[in-house]
């Protein structure tokens, strides 16, 4: 299904990346930790380039890789990292009050 979506719509539309983000969602939850990784990181190459790197959608990726490395994949120095950076970025764009910026905060 994304691979149609992405020979349709492009990697690099929108609604791909966040179809991307949601697959790697619902794969984290199902345990399918190394899987998740793969697509979480090609989301955020994608929303990088066509997104930015202290934009929202791309900071709760990032937040999202952090988790999974925190809570799934058991690579606390790579969630710390993912977490500080997901911290900066909604500090910088959002605040330091702002619920996303918190729920960082609360992460790490």
């Amino acid at each position: 299904l994304v691979e149609r979506m992405v020979g349709a719509l492009g990697e690099e539309n929108v609604v791909t990346l966040d179809t991307l983000n949601e697959l790697g969602s619902e794969l984290q939850v199902n345990g399918e930790h190394e899987e998740a990784r793969k697509v979480y990181e090609r989301c955020l190459v994608g929303q990088e380039k066509v997104l930015g790197e202290d934009r929202k959608d791309t900071l709760v990726t990032v937040n999202n890789l952090g988790v999974l490395y925190h809570t799934g994949l058991k690579d606390y120095e790579k969630a710390l990292e993912c977490y500080e950076r997901a911290l900066k970025g909604n500090e910088k764009t959002l605040g330091k009050t702002h619920p996303e910026t918190l729920g960082t905060v609360m992460n790490i």
